[in-house]
């Protein structure tokens, strides 16, 4: 399938007066990788890029073209202004796409079955993996329909990834997890049991004043 592809602009503007391309509804950014003999600043739409990683996030190739150029990309950092919620500024990373890179991928769980005595937990919503870049999945998918009763767990072994790509965590590392549900009956009694060291410290306490400890 092809890469999702965006359009670009080369920048001539730069420093403190890209703040002009900004309220022109643009995005500044750079490409820059193994594969570019310099780094190229660009402009992007800002509401196509927004939609965009929105969509893509940092895990998918995107085809980037500009005037007189165009390079398979990864979104790799993204600036924000957390007042507005806008980007400010995006790197695109080019990758050589014969070379093994990693990245973070969504972990997306599938098919939670509805008769789980339990409550389930997601642990991790990200996985680190490990592919050329052309293999690096947008998601990575858990079918967790087996996880039924507490103390039943999904971790990386469990994960099926596409040919070519590996997670790098540790393979026992769990992932998603079905804990016991608590009864309010429990949580009263939990509740009212002295914390830990409280008896001891009274006993302490009684036997400084003259008292006989609590049995």
């Amino acid at each position: 399938m092809a890469n999702p592809t965006m359009q670009a602009k080369k920048r001539t503007v730069l420093g403190k007066k890209v703040k002009v391309l900004r309220r022109e509804g643009h995005l500044p950014g750079v490409v820059y990788g193994p594969v570019m003999e310099a780094t190229v600043p660009v402009i992007v739409d800002r509401k196509e890029f927004v939609r965009a990683y929105q969509a893509f996030g940092h895990s998918t190739l995107l085809t980037l073209t500009w005037e007189d150029g165009q390079r398979p990309v990864f979104i790799r950092d993204v600036q924000m202004d957390y007042i507005k919620k806008l980007p400010v500024h995006v790197d695109f990373f080019a990758p050589n796409l014969q070379v093994a890179v990693r990245a973070m991928v969504p972990l997306v769980l599938h098919n939670p079955n509805d008769q789980v005595d339990g409550v389930v937990s997601e642990l991790v919503t990200e996985i680190e993996v490990e592919a050329k870049p052309e293999a690096i999945p947008h998601q990575v998918d858990a079918d967790i329909s087996a996880l039924i009763a507490p103390g039943d767990s999904f971790r990386i072994s469990d994960l099926t990834l596409p040919e070519g790509a590996t997670a790098t965590g540790d393979p026992e590392t769990v992932l998603v997890h079905v804990s016991a549900l608590t009864t309010e009956a429990e949580l009263a009694e939990s509740q009212a049991l002295p914390e830990p060291g409280a008896t001891a410290a009274a006993d302490a306490e009684a036997e400084n004043a003259g008292e006989a400890p609590s049995e």
